[in-house]
């Protein structure tokens, strides 16, 4: 941010470097910004969701709202546990951004940005006002009413891409495949069992396949996050992905070897 930001792709934006109040943890912040945030969105791979928890108490208000757009199960109750839970939403995002090593960030795909509170979770005045802020951004915020389901559908779509497309060093479309979008629905067939056992309203058999092969065409061209963490040398999260689902799967008494045999061989390839 001490350059400003530049954006391609789906927008050109383009903002000034007084546009932002830059700072980091080496360093103290302006005492201004404790708790003067009506608003705190975490932006970080799943395995700092629980730190950044923590740097969130310092500058969110004692009634504002955060939420955390990291793939993987379990943010909303760990940001619940350390922010309290009616100051936390559920969100998941199907935009598709990137950093490019020498130029402008990439936003490279135009998708949604969906919110949900929980039973004990931020009003729906409280929801519609942080929607109608995103959507001010042109960020297209849906509200929607199953938190639940809202999560497991994004990590049902994240386990069946993002490791095989890691391990095989492959674009999302060349998973569609036959043989290798096979094995896509083989990991989805475990998670949705386990996401069934977890009260989620998930998609069917069907409904899922469609839904794969048209985020798969849609994102043909696109390198899984995933597959980025490996190629940089940089820890995955495979552990909020299909390691969870592996751990979930055993709380309920279900076996999930597909998505552990998936975890340890992307585990392998960590740095």
């Amino acid at each position: 941010m001490l350059e400003g930001l530049r954006i391609e792709g789906h927008r050109d934006l383009n903002f000034e470097a007084e546009r932002f109040l830059f700072s980091c943890e080496e360093l103290p912040h302006e005492i201004a910004l404790n708790q003067g945030s009506d608003l705190v969105i975490l932006a970080c791979k799943s395995y700092d969701v629980a730190h950044m928890a923590q740097q969130a108490t310092t500058f969110l208000k004692s009634d504002g709202i955060a939420f955390a757009l990291s793939n993987g199960l379990g943010h909303v109750e760990t940001l619940a546990r350390t922010l309290g839970p009616e100051r936390v939403l559920a969100a998941s995002t199907t935009h598709g951004a990137f950093m490019q090593a020498d130029g402008p960030t990439r936003w490279a795909g135009f998708g949604a940005l969906s919110l949900a509170t929980t039973p004990l979770g931020p009003s729906s005045a409280q929801v519609a006002k942080v929607a109608g802020l995103l959507n001010d951004a042109q960020l297209n915020a849906v509200v929607e009413s199953d938190p639940t389901a809202l999560i497991w559908n994004k990590v049902m779509l994240n386990v069946a891409i993002n490791p095989l497309a890691a391990l095989g060093g492959l674009k999302n479309g060349e998973l569609l495949e036959p043989d290798l979008f096979a094995s896509c629905m083989m990991v989805y067939r475990e998670a949705s069992a386990v996401a069934i056992m977890e009260r989620a309203d998930v998609p069917d058999e069907h409904e899922f396949e469609q839904r794969l092969r048209t985020v798969l065409e849609q994102t043909r061209e696109n390198t899984c996050s995933m597959l980025q963490d490996v190629k940089a040398g940089r820890r995955t999260e495979i552990e909020a992905l299909n390691q969870a689902v592996v751990e979930r799967a055993e709380h309920h008494g279900l076996a999930a070897p597909i998505n552990q045999m998936l975890a340890s061989l992307v585990r392998a390839c960590h740095p």
